[in-house]
């Protein structure tokens, strides 16, 4: 970010979904200047919007709305995603084309824009694929094994390219498997959120494979918090992982939801699907070394968001 002199940042986040907002509003708390852009205006946006941040509906492919957004701005925080992983792998090249084009628009963007920072966030739960180690550094090979991964971890070959053609000061952030209040149940991805709102409902739970996989949940509030510091401390830290540090399979998930909800799961098991990772955990050692980084128990987390009344049948 430019020297602006002690003024705050001007931070912009593209995309404004469960995560990108989570950031935003973290980032408006400690004190940066705050914009959005996002394709629709979402009950997100207009709670946004009351709090004073300028979230701007407009399509991040399209140059001239990247640039005006752009406009005084110190750093970009890229949230801005594709299909979910199921349709992804149906529709591979859809994926690519709608995760790839307003990346490249807003890195084309950049190169006009020297002074600006660029932080773009990735998943950490798929472009490792299947990692050789039992928690996945930095430094493994990424070897995606799925359309989701392979166009995210594009996605970051692309940042980097730019970063080191362009002179783009860049981050690239992996986050392991997001959850937390406001998170959909209707999408067929976040875990917690489904089971969440299916065992209090009294509804099945589908469970792909025996229920062994492994998996890293990192409350939002956490990764909002670790973007936050990086951005604001304007640490370079290449490439970092945020996740818990920890893993638990699908049925110790339901396990913790079902005593939480107080009522007993009804589940369904069927085949696991080729393009679902067996088991991935994220090491943070690396982000313990650069930030203040506590991330939140799973039982604790599970239990905050149920209590916060944020997912249909919750508590509240």
């Amino acid at each position: 970010m430019r020297d602006i002199g002690g003024s705050p940042p001007r931070v912009l986040v593209v995309g404004w979904g469960f995560l990108g907002a989570a950031i935003g509003r973290r980032l408006s708390n400690d004190g940066a200047i705050v914009a959005g852009l996002t394709r629709s205006l979402t009950p997100r946006g207009l709670e946004a919007r009351v709090a004073g941040i300028d979230v701007v509906i407009g399509d991040a492919g399209e140059p001239d709305t990247v640039q005006r957004s752009m406009h005084g701005i110190d750093h970009v925080i890229y949230v801005a995603g594709g299909l979910d992983p199921p349709h992804a792998a149906q529709r591979p090249l859809d994926d690519a084309v709608r995760t790839l084009s307003p990346l490249l628009c807003t890195l084309e963007s950049l190169r006009v824009h020297p002074d600006t920072s660029f932080t773009y966030v990735s998943s950490g739960g798929a472009v490792y694929g299947n990692p050789v180690n039992a928690v996945a550094v930095e430094t493994d090979l990424a070897q995606p094994i799925s359309p989701y991964g392979v166009s995210r971890l594009a996605g970051e070959s692309y940042a980097r390219m730019y970063a080191g053609t362009f002179g783009i000061p860049t981050r690239i952030v992996r986050c392991a498997n997001a959850y937390g209040p406001g998170q959909s149940h209707s999408r067929p991805q976040g875990a917690v959120a489904v089971f969440l709102h299916r065992i209090a409902a009294g509804l099945t739970a589908t469970i792909f494979g025996d229920g062994t996989a492994t998996r890293d949940y990192v409350h939002v509030d956490d990764i909002a918090s670790a973007l936050s510091q990086l951005v604001l401390s304007r640490i370079n830290c290449g490439v970092v992982n945020v996740g818990s540090g920890s893993g638990h399979t699908v049925v110790a998930l339901l396990k913790i939801i079902a005593e939480i909800v107080e009522r007993e799961p009804m589940t369904v098991f069927v085949p696991q699907r080729p393009y679902d990772v067996h088991s991935i955990v994220l090491d943070i050692s690396k982000l313990r070394r650069l930030i203040q980084f506590d991330p939140t128990p799973l039982e604790a987390g599970v239990r905050a968001t149920w209590l916060s009344g944020a997912v249909e049948g919750g508590a509240a």
